[in-house]
């Protein structure tokens, strides 16, 4: 797949743009839910709804990342294999992953104090930030 992945001009870019909505669907909704979190954004409706509310466009925007990643990565496998940056990338995306899964049923059930509700969004914004710093980074190399 890797070999056709790069071959191909017309498929690479599909996957890329289809991952590039993924990407925008998942961090946005990340972001407004996170900013939420830290009661700097959607202060007058409870957190609680707004996740439950973006839930289906965070999770699709998720699957689609999921999906098309593996392919663009197969397209340059041989590239990122050696690279330091490209491993930080996947224990990150690792790490952020579960503690996505983790919090947010939390977040959808039942109200969370201040200080929990904080730490939540600081913690997914410091690893989703981390992912995006260290994929551009590794653009760079």
């Amino acid at each position: 797949m890797g070999a056709f992945m790069r071959s191909s001009k017309v498929i690479f870019p599909i996957f890329e743009i289809v991952h590039l909505i993924g990407m925008a669907l998942f961090v946005g909704t990340l972001l407004l839910i996170n900013l939420g979190l830290l009661g700097v954004a959607m202060r007058r409706q409870p957190i609680q709804e707004v996740a439950a509310a973006m839930a289906p466009w965070t999770w699709s925007g998720f699957a689609l990342l999921m999906l098309t990643g593996p392919f663009m990565l197969s397209a340059q496998a041989a590239k990122w294999h050696d690279s330091l940056l490209f491993w930080v990338k996947m224990v990150l995306l690792i790490l952020a992953t579960v503690f996505q899964l983790s919090v947010h049923p939390r977040l959808v059930s039942s109200p969370l104090e201040a200080s929990e509700a904080k730490r939540i969004g600081a913690v997914s914004l410091l690893l989703w930030i981390s992912i995006a710093f260290s994929a551009k980074l590794m653009e760079l190399v």
